[in-house]
Formats: C-alpha cells, structure tokens, sequence
C-alpha cells in the first residue's frame, strides 16, 4: 500500500512539474512574441505584424477606434502610427491551454495622423492582449490600448 502510494505521489508530482514548466515555456514565448511586436512596429515589418496577428485579431484604440487585422497592419505600417521608439515593459501573461491573456507597459516615441493632424503620441500605454496558440505557435488575437 505505501508503495502505491509512493508511486501515486510521484506520478502526480512529475504531472504538476511538466505543468510548470509547460506553461513558463508558454510565457516566455509570449514574452518574446510582445517584445518582438515592439521592434516590428518601429521597423513597419508588415511581414512579421501580418505573421503574427490571428485572422480574426482586434485592436481597440484609446481614441474609441476599432481595428480588424488589416486595418491594424495598415495602421502601423503605411504610416498613421510612425513609431521611432518602443519597449514593452512590465510584462504579466497567464496561460489557459491554448489561450492566454496578458498585459505590457509601451513606452513609445512618435507621430500619429490622427483625423487628419500630425500628434506627438510619446508616452506610456497599457497594451491589454489576448493569445491563440495555433499549429504555428502563439498568436496575438487581441489589443486593447490604454493611454497611462
């Protein structure tokens, strides 16, 4: 009996450490995938924005906008958000299967065209996220953008 036990124990032990490790695996690649977002908006990389974002991906803006995939591509790559500087700080993520949710701190530098005018859009951002895990990996399916 106490060998059955024993083993009871260390097979749920064993589960509870893949878990662990499973879902820090999972926030790292969430990590990287937000801080290669940052880099991908200042450098307009349409290829990796359009790789990275679900088809069905949102982005609500602090001015009440709403956003589909394209639109966002558009946006930060043909030149309504011209980003010269972006880090993403303060990162927290937490993985359910294959979704998650997280949120990072953007500290950006640059210009917006914003109903037709040029704006200073330097500051502080929440960037509220959600996460798809597909057979290509981990996929941004929504942004929410808070001014700070």
């Amino acid at each position: 009996m106490k060998k059955f036990i024993l083993m009871l124990f260390v097979a749920f032990s064993l589960s509870e450490l893949h878990a662990v490790v499973a879902k820090t695996g999972d926030e790292d690649q969430l990590k990287s995938l937000v801080d290669s977002f940052a880099v991908a908006i200042v450098k307009k990389d349409k290829q990796w924005i359009v790789s990275n974002l679900s088809e069905t991906c949102k982005m609500y803006e602090p001015s009440g906008s709403t956003l589909d995939r394209a639109a966002i591509v558009y946006t930060f790559t043909e030149g309504i958000y011209d980003i010269s500087k972006s880090a993403a700080l303060n990162k927290a993520f937490r993985v359910d299967g294959a979704d998650a949710g997280g949120s990072a701190d953007f500290d950006v530098e640059g210009v917006g065209n914003i109903n037709g005018n040029r704006v200073d859009i330097a500051g502080s951002y929440r960037f509220n996220l959600k996460f798809k895990k597909s057979n290509k990996g981990w996929m941004i399916s929504e942004i929410i953008i808070n001014e700070r």
